[in-house]
């Protein structure tokens, strides 16, 4: 090594432009980072809705019923509203309890579904035939209860109730068609 090939050591070159930006860019990134995990955690640690519990169809059935007890229907006008709604609640009760569409069906339709329901025993369709008759009569025909028979189809509706809330095992001899 000579003398001449040795050269003095220089001093740091800068680079060229501003970086400033880089460095806002990232405080940026890492703030909106920070403010998405804080509402994360608050998210998490946030009281939830109480889930539900489904109100079975015979008590959500039996209130209305005891509601409907209730009114004191006066009139041919009232007396025809309380035997719609009756007959509402039953085949309410009847659609949620054993998946029979029984709203918007006539009688007939209804009863004819009925008869090749498995859950349900002959008494109990031959109650609702019988049940739905009168109702319709009322509705439909200008038949006129005594309230005598008003507190006794509201009464029957109510058994019907409680005593199909329990499934009775299916008549063999009764095919399902």
């Amino acid at each position: 090594m000579t003398p001449q090939s040795l050269r003095d050591i220089h001093a740091p070159v800068a680079l060229p432009g501003d970086w400033w930006w880089l460095w806002l860019l990232a405080g940026f990134v890492l703030v909106l980072l920070a403010v998405w995990g804080f509402r994360s955690v608050l998210r998490y640690f946030q009281p939830r809705e109480p889930v539900a519990i489904p109100v079975p169809p015979w008590e959500k059935a039996l209130a209305e019923l005891a509601r409907l007890e209730q009114t004191r229907p006066e009139g041919e006008a009232a007396v025809k509203h309380f035997y719609f709604c009756l007959s509402g609640i039953i085949r309410l009760y009847i659609e949620e309890r054993f998946n029979i569409r029984a709203p918007e069906m006539t009688t007939e339709e209804f009863m004819e579904r009925v008869r090749i329901a498995p859950d349900l025993s002959d008494v109990q369709q031959e109650f609702l035939g019988q049940f739905l008759n009168i109702s319709d009569m009322v509705k439909f025909a200008r038949h006129e209860p005594s309230a005598f028979d008003r507190a006794e189809a509201l009464t029957s509706a109510r058994r019907f109730v409680e005593g199909s809330r329990v499934i009775v095992p299916a008549d063999p001899d009764r095919g399902a068609a």
